[in-house]
């Protein structure tokens, strides 16, 4: 079946629907067939040029172009309007190498389709027909132009005008479009989101010239995925524009022997100041990593005076040895000036020897969660778990001495019988780091746990993935110091709006409402509401001091519950103490201590009770620094589109009410674009090129991780749990393999003897006295006999070792676990 028509000549539109309407597809696939073998039977469906396309813009032979790149669009504007995809497929240059003489442009569903493999085997769709539609054009040396020497229009397949713009070539995102899709994924927005803003935006998908597709490629190309020779260096550039905005401003690098990137330290300017208010107590956490080189990310946070966390500074580490940990708290310190007061870790035994080596006056607690949560998995396999987790729970919490936790250990121990449990022993000898009855007298800002490190971390979920690049983690870690800060900003207006009314009419909490901020105070609040639950009687006075005992009422899980706590209060110098210390480590007076001076009627507490670090009445410098931000993490031309789009807008917003203002503006947005459109072809010779700096690609990236089948969690276990479990699996696969070698050991013996009594009774002359005890139960018995040799001989191992032993086997062998966790 052949259709021919008059490339001269305009079909109807009855033309039109009868080509469109009575092809036989048929045709078409025995045209695919026969491309396959050879051109022994060319196909000859010939397809109609689009109505709308005028005879200049038809290719003829003999046309002329000023220069390659005319003709090669020229073409492409044709192919657009017939409905194929053009390609290049062949040039030929000069014998200088450099200048094309000739090219040949062809419809993409040219060539042939070989038979590798058979056709049932291929499940990807197949372009090739033998297509004979293509140009060639050379350059004509005398007239110094370029001229079509050879035109075929005919296609074998059908071409269809409306589907031009889902072609890759004709597909485009315009500076308005990247700039959408730049801000959106800033602002952790999905593609599927900022796709559909732009078909409305749009007036639908159907009027958009690009797909979906695209505006995550290039997401994935332009934004997220950097080149793995470039990225460390792109995050040096972008440590040194920082640098140029601000001064204060430090970052810090170290690398391996091949100048490729180890680690990396950054604060900006704002978290710098901060640390000079907030850096008592940090929290440091590495049990996260999420970049596409597997790098741990450390990050530094603290509590400011509204209670929120803030950051300090953050590092990408190459690994978690005690090295790279001594390195980041060195260049922490320079950075800051001082050590804190206290730092708040997981239970990293590499992390533990360098703080105890670089900050040895610094106090040092472990997350008390990583703990507890192991309660279930090293005590749930007991017949009497329930009662355990619930009475070492009461220990845990509602120890006011150490003494009191001393013996309610003993009696658990003893009740329950677990003088033998490892992990117990081990989690109670270094009980002076995570118990907090032992750390409780020690400022810590209300920090027991490393929750406000997961808390950064699960901002960094919202827009990471496991292929982010170390440009996109620092770009995000500036958004995030962004939030806090805006975070801050909007407490501090509310601080200055107004005031949280008093639920008492007592004279301290009016003078805690004029101190605190309006989020600490709530705290305040809250345990002058609990002092309804609590019941005090004097026991003693001695030395001018009045000893009170205080008893509280709790609710946990629907039940009653009653602490005693003991306050001493002395009413000479109105110093109060409670051992509940929470004002010793959160900073905010207890309820039992409200109780004792409302029944001693003190009217106006110390000023050493009012801290300073909560108050709203201090002027802090660092909150009239804006935190780091990368204004040219764009190239410099969207930048100017962005200034460009700002000034339109102004203007537009003015002239939007009258239709005729806003003919003339339109007006002069055209004569505008007609004058810079001369000024253009005025100005196209001189291009303006940048020149890369010397020394671009010094600093390498890091090697760069491949994962291998489903991504792993986010968040990381803390390396003494990663060393148990894989010690566990270790144990269970030496047990299974010494399980299956005593059976297959038994097999052999068993064979063996069961052949010797067959031979023996067949020629008992001839075969040499048999064992007695190979034909009795012994010789079954050997098989589980070696087994539970095996596995006592496993046992044994496995009650040897435990917590205080796995860190005693980390990178200094020479410091013991006990020695340095013992920090009283």
């Amino acid at each position: 079946m052949a259709f021919a028509i008059d490339l001269n000549t305009q079909p109807s539109s009855e033309e039109l629907h009868s080509f469109d309407t009575h092809i036989d597809m048929d045709d078409i696939n025995i045209c695919n067939s026969s491309s396959n073998s050879a051109t022994e039977t060319e196909c000859t469906t010939e397809v109609i040029i689009h109505p709308t396309i005028s005879d200049e813009e038809i290719p003829k032979v003999g046309m002329l172009f000023g220069t390659l790149e005319e003709a090669r669009q020229f073409y492409y504007n044709y192919a657009n309007k017939v409905g194929f995809e053009p390609h290049i497929r062949n040039t030929n240059f000069h014998k200088n190498g450099k200048t094309p003489i000739n090219q040949s442009i062809q419809c993409n569903r040219d060539g042939y389709r070989t038979k590798k493999n058979p056709v049932t085997h291929r499940s990807n769709t197949v372009s090739s027909v033998h297509c004979k539609a293509r140009i060639y054009v050379k350059l004509d040396t005398e007239l110094e132009k370029w001229i079509l020497s050879k035109v075929e229009l005919t296609h074998t397949h059908r071409c269809d005008p409306s589907l031009s713009w889902m072609f890759k070539k004709n597909r485009e995102l315009t500076m308005h479009v990247k700039d959408v899709i730049e801000r959106n994924d800033q602002a952790g927005i999905r593609p599927s989101k900022t796709f559909q803003a732009l078909a409305d935006e749009a007036g639908g998908r159907s009027n958009l010239k690009f797909l979906e597709k695209d505006v995550r490629n290039y997401i994935s190309g332009k934004l997220r995925i950097n080149g793995d020779d470039t990225d460390a260096q792109e995050m040096l550039d972008y440590f040194t524009r920082m640098k140029e905005q601000n001064p204060n401003f430090f970052y810090d690098i170290c690398l391996y022997s091949d100048n490729s990137l180890k680690h990396a330290f950054w604060a900006d300017a704002r978290s710098r100041a901060a640390y000079e208010y907030f850096g008592d107590v940090v929290s440091f956490d590495t049990t996260y990593k999420l970049n596409k080189y597997e790098m741990p990310v450390a990050a530094f946070v603290g509590v400011n005076h509204h209670g929120r966390s803030c950051l300090f500074g953050c590092a990408l580490l190459g690994n978690e040895e005690t090295e790279s940990f001594e390195w980041l708290m060195q260049t922490f310190i320079k950075c800051m000036g001082k050590t804190p007061d206290g730092i708040l870790t997981d239970q990293c035994g590499a992390m533990a020897t360098a703080i105890r080596n670089v900050m040895p006056n610094t106090r040092y607690r472990l997350c008390i969660w990583h703990i507890t949560r192991k309660i279930p998995h090293k005590l749930g396999k007991l017949s009497r778990y329930e009662e355990i987790k619930a009475t070492m729970h009461g220990i845990i919490w509602e120890s006011h001495s150490r003494e009191s936790f001393e013996s309610s250990w003993y009696d658990f121990i003893e009740e329950y019988t677990l003088h033998d449990n490892n992990w117990l022993n081990d989690i109670y000898h270094i009980r002076n780091i995570w118990v907090p009855v032992f750390l409780e007298h020690e400022f810590w800002a209300g920090m027991r746990s490393t929750q406000r490190s997961e808390s950064m971390h699960s901002f960094f979920d919202k827009y990471l993935t496991c292929r982010s690049s170390l440009v996109q983690f620092v770009h995000q870690y500036d958004n995030c110091l962004a939030d806090k800060e805006q975070q801050e900003l909007e407490c501090d207006a509310a601080d200055n709006r107004g005031l949280i009314p008093c639920v008492s009419n007592s004279p301290i909490e009016k003078q805690f409402q004029y101190e605190y901020t309006n989020n600490i105070f709530r705290n305040v609040q809250a345990e002058f509401i609990k002092k309804c639950d609590c019941n005090l009687s004097p026991r003693a006075v001695k030395d001018n001091q009045y000893f009170y005992e205080v008893t509280q009422q709790k609710i946990i899980k629907g039940m009653s519950f009653y602490s005693e706590y003991e306050v001493v209060f002395c009413p000479i110098s109105h110093q109060v103490r409670c051992n509940c210390f929470r004002f010793e480590s959160y900073g905010i007076l207890c309820c039992h201590v409200l109780s004792v001076l409302s029944q001693c009627r003190v009217d106006k507490v110390k000023s050493s009770y009012i801290l300073s670090r909560w108050s709203k009445n201090v002027h802090r410098k660092h909150t009239h620094i804006r935190s780091s931000h990368d204004s040219r993490r764009s190239d410099e031309s969207m930048n100017i589109f962005r200034g460009l789009c700002v000034d339109f807008y102004n203007v537009a917003q003015d002239f939007v009410h009258d239709k005729e203002e806003a003919d003339i503006l339109r007006s002069a947005f055209a004569s505008a674009k007609v004058a810079l459109t001369e000024h253009r072809a005025k100005h196209s010779e001189s291009v303006c090129t940048s020149e890369c700096s010397d020394g671009l690609n010094a600093l390498r990236s890091p090697p760069h991780v491949v994962p291998r089948g489903r991504p792993s969690f986010k968040r990381l276990e803390a390396d003494v749990d990663r060393k148990i479990k894989n010690g566990s699996k270790k144990r269970r696969a030496s047990s299974k393999r010494t399980k299956e070698g005593a059976a297959v050991e038994g097999d052999k013996h068993l064979n063996k003897a069961t052949e010797r009594c067959i031979t023996a009774s067949k020629h008992p002359k001839d075969f040499a006295p048999i064992e007695e005890d190979c034909f009795t139960h012994n010789t079954f018995s050997c098989i589980p006999e070696h087994f539970h040799h095996a596995k006592n001989t496993q046992m044994d191992s496995l009650s040897s070792g435990g917590f205080t032993t796995l860190l005693n086997s980390f990178q200094n062998p020479s410091i013991h676990a006990h020695s340095y966790m013992n920090i009283d």
